[in-house]
């Protein structure tokens, strides 16, 4: 941990939450994440909370429905400020999640699931295997950002298409 409370690399959280964002936007929401995990469908669902770079408090929020879609979104953005966390809903098969990743340590938070089938003592188990199936969603865009982030590709492809992606929407919402 730095002197301000920060864990040492803070800003790959911010970079992981802003690539997703742009790849949501990118791919129309679908991801094809092989493996175990598959294909899911993925959005920013009703929160987008973001910081100063240098700081851990959080300046704006944006709520609502599809609040990466609006213009104050993007003006946090042009402003200089990092995403410090994201509500996403995703769909995998025919199951349904919402769930929060927030601030620099990627912490999972207030996971809606789908409804458990078993009753009882079995209900804690579904639910258990349901959370743990959005733990491997998670683990596996984890996995794709960082091929993306420690590949060539990064600094001379990914940033320059997120920045141009990031202007572009400033531009449509202004003209």
């Amino acid at each position: 941990m730095s002197p301000d409370g920060l864990p040492l690399l803070p800003h790959v959280a911010s970079e992981f939450y802003l690539w997703l964002w742009w790849s949501i936007d990118q791919r129309d929401a679908v991801f094809d994440l092989g493996g175990k995990v598959g294909t899911i469908t993925l959005w920013v669902e009703e929160r987008l909370a973001f910081r100063h770079p240098n700081e851990t408090k959080i300046t704006a929020v944006m709520t609502g429905d599809r609040p990466d879609e609006t213009l104050e979104a993007r003006a946090a953005l042009a402003g200089g400020k990092v995403v410090q966390d994201l509500r996403l809903h995703m769909r995998r098969d025919d199951r349904e999640f919402t769930f929060t990743l927030k601030g620099a340590a990627l912490d999972l938070a207030q996971a809606k699931l789908p409804q458990a089938v078993a009753g009882g003592a079995e209900a804690l188990y579904d639910r258990m295997f349901l959370y743990e199936e959005v733990a491997l969603v998670v683990g596996a865009l984890l996995q794709e950002f960082a091929r993306e982030r420690l590949s060539d590709r990064w600094d001379a492809v990914v940033v320059p298409a997120i920045r141009d992606w990031s202007l572009a929407s400033r531009l449509e919402a202004a003209g």
